[in-house]
C-alpha cells in the first residue's frame, strides 16, 4: 500500500448571489462535506471563496457545480482584480433596480400621508388611493423587481437553510397577499371605510432593502481601493537592451538576465540589480518609506517603484508573478480568505439568527392577534413583518471581513504583509518578541574592520584564503570579507567543495587546502586548537563579530566585522517595552558582542551563541510558560524559529526561506514596521469588536421595539439597511487612522 499523501491544491473562487453571512455559512457547510475537500473559507463581503482540495479526486469544477446547485454563481478566479469590475457592475445594477423600484413605490408612499395627523392635509391624487392602482404598482415591485429575492429564498429553503432573502420574502409577501385579499374581497371590510391595504409596506421594504444593498456595494467597492492601488503599480512594458538597441516590449517578453533601461520618471518593471547608473527611487507606495532611496551599481531595486532622476541599467531577476510586488498582492488577497476565529463565531451566530427571527415573528403575530389586539389581523401582521425585516444578520456578516480587508490594505501601504487574516488577529495578542541580531536589529551589512594572522601566514594571505572560501556564501559576514578583499585588489583563487553550516560557519577547499571559517566552538569540535586571544575579547566588547579561520586544521587567524545598528531599532524596541512587551535577543553571535549590541538598543534579555535549534528551544520554553511569542528574523538560520512561533515576522530584506516561513513580512526591513503592524492589528480588532457589538446590540434592542409595535415595517427596513452601511463605514475609518 502507498503511504503517499494526497496532493492538495488551493484555489480562489469568485462567488456571487450571496445576500448575507448565512449564505456564506451554508456554502462552507455543504462544500466542506464533499469528499476530497480539506478546507473552504467564504468571504461574504468580497464575494470570494478559498478552497483547499484534492484535485485528483475532486476537480474544482465539481466544487463550483455544487455551489451553483445551492443557488449561487461560482467560478474559478483567474484575475485577482476582476472583482473590482464586478463590484462596479453590481453597483450599477443595484442602483438601476432601486431607482425603478422607487418610481413605482413613491405613489404608494404618497398615500401614507393619511397615516399621520400632521401630514393629513397634504393633497393626494385620487388615482393613488384606488385599490386597483395600488395593486398594479405593488405587483410590479413585488414580483418583477423583487423576483431575485424569491429565487434566492427558494434555493435556500430547498437546501433546508434560510438567509436574508427568506426574511424579506416572508415579510413583503405577507403584507402583499393580505392586501391582495382585501382588494379582491372588498365585502370583508366595513362599509364606508377605506380598505386597510399594506401595499406600500411591501413595496417600501423591497425599495429600502435595494437602497441598502446599493450603498453597501459602493462601500465595499471603496474597500477594494487598496488592492487596486497595488495593482496599478505594475508596469505593463519595459525598455530592454537588445544588442546596442533599446527595444520597448511587453513585460511578458522580458526574461531573467535581460538588461532593462529605466529612464527618469518611469516605473521599474521588475525586481533586479543595478548594473550601471545612479538615481533616487521612490518606494513609498510599496514600502511606506516616505524618503527616496539612493540606488547605484550593485543595489537591488523592486518592481513597481518609481525612478526619479537618473537613468539606470538594471539586470532583471524576478519578473511578473515572481516579483516582490506580485508576491505582496498575492499576500494581501490571501489575507482575506482565512477567517479570524472571531469571524467564525460571528458566522455561527448569523446561521442561527434567521430561524430564531422567524420564530420571534410567529410569536409576535400570535401575541398581537390573540392577546394585545384580538381580531386585528392587519396590526398583528404589521408587527410580525417589522420583526422579520429588522433582524436580518447582514451587519453581523459584514463586521469582520470588511475590517480585515481595510486593515490589511492599510498595512500593505506601510510595507506590512499579513499572510492570513488570522495573523492580523493574533499579532495584537503577542506579549513576548524574540529578535535576531544581524539584519534585524542591525543593518545586516557588516564591514570587515580587523583581521589578524596567526603563525607563518601573513594578513593578506589570510584575507585571500578567507575571501575565496566565503565567495559562495550569501551571509552578510561572508559578503563583508569578499568586499574587503576586492577593496584590497587581491587575486582571489577559486574554491571548491563549499559547504555552509547555518549557525556555525563554512568550509571550502582553496588551492587544495581545507579552509574552515566560523565560531571558536565549531573549530574546536573539528579538532582545531583555538586558544583565547586578547584581540578577540577586545573586538567582541566593541560589538564586533569575530570569525576564526583555520587552514589545514591549524588556526590561521581571526576576522572582525562591525554591523551598524539600524536607526529605527532603538525607537521600535523602546515602544515595545512601553507597551509592556518583553523583548529578547536570540543570536548566533558571541556573547560579548551580543551583550554590547543589546545594551546599545535597550534589550535586557539575551541568548547568545544560539544555533537554529537553540532558538526554537528558547521559543518553545516561553510558549510552555503560557507566553504568546513572536519571532523576528531575516536569515536562513531563523526560518525554523519563524515557523515555530505563534507569529513569525520576517524582515523583508532577508532570505527567501525566512520570508516564506514567516506569517508577517516587513517589506521596509525596519523594526518600526513591527510596531506599525501591532498597532494596525490592535486597531483592526478594536474595529471588528465595535462592528460586532453594534450589530448585536442593534438586533437586541431593535427586535423588542418591533415586537411591541414601536417600529413600522418601513422604519424597520430603513434601520436594517443603515446597520449594514454603518458597519462598512466604520471599517473604512481604519483607512484614515494613524
Amino acid at each position: 500500500m502507498s503511504n503517499r499523501q494526497p496532493t492538495m491544491e488551493r484555489q480562489s473562487l469568485s462567488i456571487s448571489g450571496m445576500t448575507c453571512a448565512a449564505c456564506a455559512a451554508r456554502i462552507e457547510k455543504v462544500v466542506s462535506k464533499m469528499e476530497g475537500v480539506h478546507e473552504i473559507n467564504v468571504n461574504f463581503a468580497l464575494g470570494k471563496g478559498d478552497v483547499t482540495f484534492n484535485h485528483t479526486t475532486t476537480p474544482v469544477e465539481q466544487i463550483t457545480d455544487n455551489i451553483k446547485r445551492l443557488g449561487f454563481d461560482a467560478r474559478v478566479e483567474t484575475n485577482l482584480f476582476a472583482k473590482s469590475a464586478l463590484t462596479s457592475a453590481e453597483c450599477n445594477r443595484l442602483r438601476n433596480r432601486f431607482l425603478l423600484s422607487a418610481c413605482f413605490t413613491i405613489p404608494l408612499l404618497w398615500t401614507m400621508v393619511n397615516h399621520f395627523h400632521f401630514t393629513s392635509g397634504i393633497w393626494i391624487p385620487v388615482l393613488f388611493l384606488n385599490p386597483w392602482f395600488q395593486f398594479a404598482m405593488a405587483t410590479f415591485v413585488q414580483f418583477v423587481i423583487g423576483g431575485p429575492f424569491y429565487t434566492s429564498a427558494y434555493r435556500a429553503l430547498r437546501h433546508k437553510s434560510a438567509n436574508m432573502d427568506v426574511l424579506v420574502v416572508l415579510g413583503t409577501s405577507a403584507a402583499y397577499l393580505y392586501s391582495h385579499y382585501v382588494v379582491f374581497h372588498p365585502n370583508a371590510t366595513a362599509i364606508g371605510q377605506h380598505p386597510p391595504l399594506y401595499f406600500e409596506t411591501s413595496a417600501m421594504i423591497i425599495t429600502i432593502v435595494l437602497l441598502g444593498k446599493w450603498l453597501e456595494a459602493m462601500a465595499k467597492k471603496r474597500t477594494l481601493h487598496a488592492l487596486e492601488q497595488l495593482h496599478a503599480l505594475q508596469a505593463e512594458e519595459a525598455d530592454v537592451l537588445r544588442g546596442r538597441t533599446v527595444v520597448r516590449v511587453p513585460l511578458t517578453e522580458v526574461l531573467p538576465g535581460d538588461t532593462i533601461v529605466i529612464k527618469p520618471g518611469a516605473k521599474i518593471p521588475a525586481d533586479g540589480t543595478v548594473i550601471t547608473g545612479w538615481s533616487a527611487i521612490d518606494e513609498s507606495l510599496l514600502t511606506g518609506e516616505s524618503q527616496p532611496v539612493d540606488k547605484h551599481s550593485g543595489d537591488t531595486v523592486i518592481g513597481g517603484t518609481v525612478n526619479l532622476n537618473g537613468t539606470l541599467h538594471v539586470k532583471a531577476e524576478k519578473i511578473g508573478s515572481h516579483s516582490a510586488l506580485s508576491h505582496m498582492i498575492q499576500l494581501v488577497v490571501q489575507a482575506q480568505h482565512t477567517k479570524p476565529s472571531i469571524q467564525r463565531h460571528a458566522d455561527d451566530i448569523a446561521e442561527l439568527f434567521v430561524p430564531i427571527v422567524m420564530s420571534f415573528a410567529a410569536i409576535t403575530f400570535a401575541a398581537w392577534e390573540f392577546v394585545f389586539a384580538p381580531g386585528d389581523f392587519g396590526e398583528a401582521l404589521e408587527h410580525a413583518i417589522s420583526v422579520l425585516v429588522i433582524a436580518c444578520p447582514c451587519a453581523i456578516g459584514l463586521a469582520t471581513p470588511t475590517s480585515v480587508l481595510v486593515g490589511s490594505g492599510k498595512a500593505a501601504k506601510k510595507g506590512i504583509l499579513f499572510k492570513d487574516g488570522k495573523h492580523l488577529e493574533m499579532l495584537q495578542q503577542i506579549d513576548t518578541i524574540l529578535l535576531d541580531k544581524t539584519g534585524t536589529i542591525t543593518e545586516g551589512k557588516p564591514k570587515l574592520t580587523d583581521y589578524i594572522a596567526v603563525g607563518s601566514i601573513d594578513e593578506m594571505s589570510l584575507l585571500r584564503y578567507a575571501a575565496a572560501a566565503e565567495v559562495h556564501s550569501e551571509h552578510p559576514l561572508s559578503r563583508a570579507v569578499v568586499a574587503e578583499a576586492e577593496a584590497k585588489c587581491l587575486a582571489v583563487p577559486p574554491a571548491s567543495g563549499f559547504q555552509a553550516f547555518p549557525g556555525y560557519g563554512i568550509r571550502a577547499s582553496v588551492e587544495g587546502k581545507d579552509v574552515l571559517i566560523g565560531t571558536a566552538q565549531w573549530l574546536r569540535k573539528d579538532g582545531v586548537k583555538v586558544h583565547d586571544m586578547a584581540e578577540a575579547v577586545k573586538f567582541e566588547s566593541q560589538g564586533k563579530t569575530v570569525l576564526y579561520v583555520a587552514i589545514q586544521g591549524r588556526l590561521a587567524g581571526l576576522l572582525a566585522a562591525r554591523d551598524s545598528i539600524k536607526a529605527t531599532s532603538v525607537q521600535a524596541i523602546d515602544t515595545l517595552r512601553k507597551w509592556g512587551v518583553d523583548v529578547v535577543m536570540v543570536t548566533g553571535d558571541q556573547e560579548r558582542t551580543a551583550l554590547t549590541i543589546a545594551q546599545e538598543v535597550g534589550i535586557r534579555s539575551v541568548h547568545a551563541g544560539s544555533l537554529p535549534d537553540d532558538k526554537v528551544k528558547v521559543l518553545q520554553k516561553l510558549q510552555q510558560a503560557g507566553r504568546k511569542v513572536a519571532m523576528v528574523g531575516d536569515g536562513v538560520n531563523d526560518a525554523p524559529a519563524l515557523a515555530a512561533a505563534d507569529i513569525g515576522v520576517a524582515i523583508g530584506t532577508g532570505a527567501d526561506i525566512a520570508v516564506e516561513a514567516a506569517d508577517v513580512n516587513l517589506v521596509r526591513g525596519h523594526l518600526t514596521g513591527l510596531t506599525d503592524a501591532i498597532r494596525i492589528s490592535q486597531k483592526t480588532m478594536a474595529n471588528i469588536k465595535q462592528n460586532l457589538s453594534f450589530a448585536l446590540i442593534y438586533n437586541v434592542l431593535a427586535i423588542p421595539l418591533a415586537v411591541i409595535g414601536w417600529l413600522e415595517p418601513w422604519m424597520a427596513g430603513t434601520a436594517m439597511a443603515l446597520s449594514s452601511i454603518s458597519v462598512v463605514s466604520n471599517a473604512l475609518r481604519l483607512q484614515h487612522s494613524k
